[in-house]
């Protein structure tokens, strides 16, 4: 990977981060559910479950 590859993520890392910033609960949860991260209902897929006892 070249260092223009590199500047080219780092570009698109930032762009996303701040669409992230702005996205409302509703957008964040279906963001997490389409990467497998979250149910539709806004809880942890079994894989991760131990982040929602990490949680309380």
């Amino acid at each position: 990977m070249s260092d223009k590859d590199i500047e080219m993520l780092i570009e698109l890392a930032k762009v996303k981060l701040e669409e992230a910033k702005h996205m409302s609960k509703k957008e964040a949860i279906l963001s997490l559910n389409k990467a497998g991260i979250l149910t539709k209902k806004g809880k942890f897929m079994k894989v991760y479950s131990k982040l929602e006892e990490a949680e309380s």
